[in-house]
């Protein structure tokens, strides 16, 4: 081997460029190791004549030597890391083998023993001691086990006599007894364990093929002179055929006479002899410092070069011992050799290292037989040549899977790798370094170079790289930077496309360079090794800015308008940024490179800019609303993903408030302008039937409401950026829901109005006729008439389901209210305040008065009725005048008034006059109320029930003309709204029955039921005793009532919600008590009538007593009692009608004694 005179030589030539082997140098040293490797076969050195061939064992490919590769006979005999689950130790092994060994020295008698039998037992005895300790948790396989027994015979046979050759055949007879046992208890007590291959690999102990064949051979050996080199097994013709030796001259391209004629040279000196002889020297330079295979001056501290000593020294020594164990008669020929070659070794090594100069070429060359004087040299020109040769002329089919080379280059190697002495970190360093080179020249892939790296990647976990030779770390640096520049300049030309490179690609890449990043070695001569990543940024910017020019070259079509190219271009920015962003690069790269973010930090300002030229172009004032809306949406997107994948240091790029609001603002506009029509296609296509069976209301609100939450989801949708501004548009739009409620039960009041109460001839104004003879005629010709009271039409389904529409419309109004967040909207925008605004002091107030109704007004006409009408007065002038209701003490109006006033507050007056067709007008009643902006400011309707004085109620409804900026102004209008509407329309059926239940529950009907007649002859003819009515007379009286009250019920009861029904039922009874109250209250003698003070006798009282109580059992439910309650029933107003019937009783009683 070549010494040095300074220094390592391993680190000289680390450090130094590689020097260049002769390839015909590496051939001849290349045959040599397949020489090698063809003996170990057919001596059986490693295998033991096993019939598969010792490099066919996959137990060759492993990297890194070990005890196993060394030891390789018993190892290969039982084959590789595939079949070690098949032989596995298992506890029921253990536990047989045990009772089966005990069971062999048991059946025994020592006392006939012969000599073989007494130390076959003594082994067996030590074995089996060794074996206990795998009685509980069995670690290994059977091929440990056998190695275990082979080394324990070895020992035991020493002892009789130091020759191996003495005791050699005596040995295998052990082996042989042994290997049956085992095979007895594989078969017999773990049978899932006996397989084919370990069988067959047993059965070759207990009868090894070859033996005849070995002993034969062995003879002419014995008889040999000690002092010749022993020949070498096997034919020319045999080593030519082999294949290891055929593909060497294949890919040196020897001719066959130069091949044959160095094989039949290297034939006579490469022999088991020399093996011993190498390995010995090898040991040899290792004790004595030499510089092959290694010296202190290699490592980096003592500690590391004492652990590679040990370790080589042991693995050199059990390959020797392996070998002269196998081949006694080849240790014994050897002895002497080796005695007198060890000292000439030991006292040349010394002189060398003593007086530290370097050995010649000529000295290296003549001391080993199987190792060249440079190995790395010549293995690294022989790996290029063979992944050159595998790469070229190998089939892809007879590669490895995980890597480029193929088996039988794969198994050369490894057999000059062993035999070289090369260490694991060299061969797995120089297989990545020459694997790049060929990437780097396009002649293998990255899958390739992720296979040399997890090879380089196991060995540097199960070496650590500070215990490394320091040639070994210096190669992993170099090659180390070497792979960092290749995956940086592909991972520069992937981000310079980066739009459609494969997210894959760029992971490997990045993976690659994360496994360099995180090895202590590389770190330590790069402590920052995301220096380069800066380049990457600029490559990554260049390309962000090419690829805005391609897509806006590739999309803008000068043919079409700016709004459709912009959302032509929006939409491809954001297919594009999606899928960077999302799928090609979720994170950063090495955490320093955000691709997404520096892509958008070139592409956004563009596109803001192209944005900004259409925002404030008289073109977008115009454009359609449907489709600018498209593209805030795709800009919407555009701005999340930049706000969450853009740069770190953001610009505001993204005006989306200035560059939409207007358009907003239009969709706004249109919507209120749009609401009418909606209204009104609801109604007309409405039938006003139940949608379903559950359902009690009709289309109408269905349709109506739905375009409520449509315009709803339009704003929430936007998800404008602006919160102050968002609460605005639903404040808006909160304006044109109120004011299509309020249009929506205007017009279905209408429609209740027509069903409830259809205009009759006797309701026209008598006041609008031009003749005096109708007035009379409307005085004292039919007006008193019993037959122009009629029984009212029924009501109709359809009555009851707009009824249920309105409380439709509130409970979907209050859904409404809580999607739309109505009062944290409320509370965001009080917050803000108003903008300051310079306010003027209001001076002109518009009030809206609408006249409702009256109640229980006196009758002051001689029928006990009264023909009233409302007039409002202020400052003693007339500013409203309803129209006049004929005949009732309980008129509805339902006439609105707008009153402007220039002062602050106001004292109005309502006055209620009976009209009188003959004569002055009568007052029935006056109450006075206040107009000011103090109480009506909120801008709300407000009920007033005023008492009029001197008797009577009048309802009016007051607002202040005028809105607020805010939302829950607008809900709670629409709420009040409905609400009024609602009862409203509870009232009007009320009316309508309350004509009939006045007139069936009369003095009338008394005086009919009571025989009384009126007439000038009645007091003549009238009885002096009474007879009171029996309760079937009483409610034969009342039968239209109950009749009429009984049909209508059930038609209310069917069709009208629950809530509304227990409304106006109440209310109807609340009319039943007032008509009956009437009947029982004799009106007062009045100086404008002639009406008598005339009071109920006591048989008339009892009847409307039990008028009352047939009406209260009616709406109870009769027998069953099954609707409205008696508490409901029996309130304060029934209490009060019975109390007055015993007050005047008792007063009666009182005046007639």
């Amino acid at each position: 081997m070549e010494g040095k005179s300074s220094g390592s030589r391993l680190r000289r030539s680390g450090r130094s460029k590689h020097r260049t082997a002769n390839p015909m140098a590496v051939y001849e040293y290349a045959l040599r190791c397949a020489i090698r490797a063809y003996l170990e076969q057919q001596s059986g050195t490693s295998s033991l004549n096993s019939k598969k061939p010792a490099l066919d064992s996959p137990n060759r490919h492993s990297i890194h030597m070990g005890v196993s590769g060394v030891l390789g006979s018993i190892t290969d005999k039982f084959g590789d890391d595939d079949q070690k689950k098949s032989d596995k130790l298992t506890r029921e092994i253990v536990r047989s083998l045990l009772k089966k060994l005990d069971e062999t020295k048991k059946s025994k008698d020592l006392s006939k023993m012969d000599r073989e039998e007494k130390i076959f037992l003594a082994i067996l005895a030590q074995f089996q001691s060794k074996l206990q300790q795998h009685r509980y948790r069995p670690q290994g396989t059977v091929n440990d086990l056998v190695i275990t027994f082979l080394k324990t015979s070895e020992a035991e046979l020493r002892k009789s006599d130091p020759n191996p050759a003495i005791w050699y055949e005596e040995m295998n007879r052990h082996m042989a007894r042994f290997a049956k046992i085992v095979k007895q208890t594989v078969q017999e007590d773990a049978p899932s364990a006996a397989t084919p291959e370990l069988m067959e690999k047993l059965n070759s102990f207990i009868e090894p093929p070859g033996t005849k064949k070995r002993q034969a051979d062995r003879k002419p050996q014995t008889t040999s002179n000690p002092n010749s080199p022993e020949p070498a097994s096997g034919s020319l013709e045999a080593l030519e055929s082999f294949p290891m030796i055929i593909m060497i001259q294949n890919m040196f391209q020897v001719s066959d006479g130069d091949h044959r004629r160095k094989l039949q040279e290297l034939q006579k000196i490469c022999n088991d002899s020399a093996i011993l002889m190498d390995l010995k020297k090898c040991i040899n330079n290792v004790h004595t410092n030499h510089s092959f295979p290694g010296r202190r001056e290699d490592f980096p501290s003592q500690t590391a070069y004492e652990n590679w000593q040990r370790r080589e020294v042991k693995q050199l020594t059990e390959l020797m011992n392996t070998i002269m164990l196998m081949k006694p008669n080849l240790a014994l020929n050897a002895a002497s050799e080796t005695d007198m070659g060890m000292s000439n070794l030991l006292a040349s090594e010394g002189a060398r290292s003593r007086n530290s100069l370097p050995q010649t070429e000529h000295d290296s060359a003549n001391s080993f037989a199987f190792i060249p004087n440079d190995p790395r040299s010549y293995f690294r020109l022989l790996m290029s040549m063979c992944i050159d040769y595998d790469n070229e002329v190998v089939p892809d089919c007879e590669r490895a899977k995980t890597s480029v080379l193929s088996q039988q280059s794969d198994e050369l190697l490894r057999e000059c790798w062993r035999t070289w002495r090369l260490s694991a970190p060299f061969r797995a360093v120089l297989y990545l370094e020459l694997v790049r080179t060929r990437f780097d020249q396009n002649k293998l892939d990255l899958e390739d170079v992720q296979d040399a790296s997890r090879a380089l990647d196991k060995v540097i976990k199960e070496n650590n790289s500070d215990s490394w030779a320091i040639n070994d770390r210096e190669s992993l640096i170099r090659t180390y930077e070497g792979l960092n520049q290749t995956l940086l300049h592909e991972l520069e030309a992937a981000l310079s496309e980066y739009w459609k490179i494969s997210p894959m690609w760029v992971y490997d890449l990045v993976g690659m360079l994360d496994k360099i990043y995180d090895t202590p070695a590389y770190i330590q001569d790069h402590p920052d090794p995301h220096l380069a990543f800066s380049r990457l940024e600029e490559t990554v910017e260049g390309a962000a800015v090419n690829r805005w020019r391609t897509i806006e070259k590739a999309v803008i079509d000068n043919t079409q308008d700016s709004l459709t190219n912009l959302l032509a271009l929006a939409d491809k920015l954001i297919k594009e940024l999606v899928s960077i962003s999302k799928k090609k690069f979720k994170t950063p790269i090495q955490e320093h490179l955000e691709v997404p973010g520096i892509v958008m930090a070139r592409h956004m300002p563009f596109f803001a800019l192209e944005m900004e030229n259409w925002a404030y172009s008289p073109e977008a004032r115009q454009a359609p609303v449907e489709v600018t809306f498209e593209l805030y949406h795709k800009v919407l997107s555009l701005k999340r993903l930049y706000d969450q994948y853009g740069p770190r240091q953001k610009t505001v790029l993204f005006k989306v408030e200035s560059w939409f609001l207007q358009h907003v603002k239009r969709w706004l506009k249109t919507t209120h302008a749009a609401t009418p029509e909606w209204v009104e296609n609801a109604i007309k296509q409405d039938e006003f039937k139940c949608i379903n069976e559950t359902a009690v209301h009709s289309s109408s609100i269905v349709d109506l409401f739905s375009m409520f939450h449509q315009a709803v989801d339009f704003v929430q949708n936007l998800q404008w950026p602006n919160e102050t501004q968002r609460c605005r548009f639903l404040t808006a739009l909160s304006k044109v829901i109120a004011i299509a409620l309020d249009q929506y039960t205007n017009t279905i009041e209408h429609f209740i109005l027509e069903d409830v109460t259809p205009i009759q001839e006797n309701e026209t104004d008598p006041s609008s006729t031009v003749s005096f003879l109708d007035k009379a005629r409307y005085l004292t010709g039919s007006h008193n008439s019993s037959k122009e009271e009629v029984i009212p039409n029924d009501f109709t389904a359809e009555l009851c389901i707009m009824i249920n529409d309105i409380e439709a419309a509130r409970s979907r109004l209050d859904r409404l209210y809580q999607i739309m967040d109505v009062d944290e909207i409320a509370d965001r925008m009080r917050e803000i305040g108003s903008p300051a605004v310079e306010k003027t002091e209001q001076t002109n107030f518009l009030y809206s008065i609408r006249i409702v109704r009256a109640e229980n007004l006196q009758a002051l006409d001689k029928n006990g009725l009264s023909d009233p009408y409302v007039v409002l007065e202020i400052n003693q002038r007339e500013i409203a005048k309803t129209r006049t209701v004929y005949k009732t003490l309980n008129p509805r109006w339902d006439q609105s008034f707008d009153v402007w006033l220039n002062e602050r507050d106001v004292e109005a007056l309502a006055m209620v006059y009976d009209e009188d067709m003959i004569g002055a007008n009568q007052e029935c009643g006056s109450v006075w109320f206040k107009l000011s902006p103090s109480y009506f400011d909120d801008y709300q309707m407000h009920d007033l029930n005023l008492p009029l004085h001197p008797q009577g109620k009048l309802h009016l409804r007051v607002s202040l003309v005028g809105e607020k900026d805010d939302i829950q102004f607008w809900f709670v209008k629409a709420f009040r709204t409905l609400k009024r509407s609602e009862n409203d329309a509870g009232a009007m059926i009320v009316d309508q029955m309350g004509r009939f239940m006045r007139y069936c529950l009369s003095r009338r009907t008394l005086d009919k039921l009571l025989r009384k007649d009126k007439s000038f002859f009645s007091s003549f003819s009238r009885a002096s005793n009474k007879v009171e009515p029996s309760l079937q007379e009483c409610e034969d009286a009342i039968a239209p009532l109950l009749d009429y009250l009984e049909r209508n019920m059930k038609i209310l009861n069917d069709n009208l919600s629950e809530t509304n029904m227990q409304m106006v039922v109440l209310k109807i009874w609340k009319e039943v008590l007032l008509s009956l109250e009437n009947v029982l209250r004799t009106p007062k003698p009045n100086e404008n009538n002639n009406s008598q003070d005339t009071s109920l006798d006591e048989y008339e009282e009892h009847i409307v007593l039990k008028w009352l109580e047939l009406l209260k059992i009616f709406f109870n439910g009769g027998e069953d009692g099954d609707a409205i309650p008696l508490d409901k029933l029996e309130n304060k107003h029934y209490r009060s009608l019975i109390q007055d019937v015993r007050n005047h009783r008792d007063s009666a009683i009182l005046e007639s004694h």
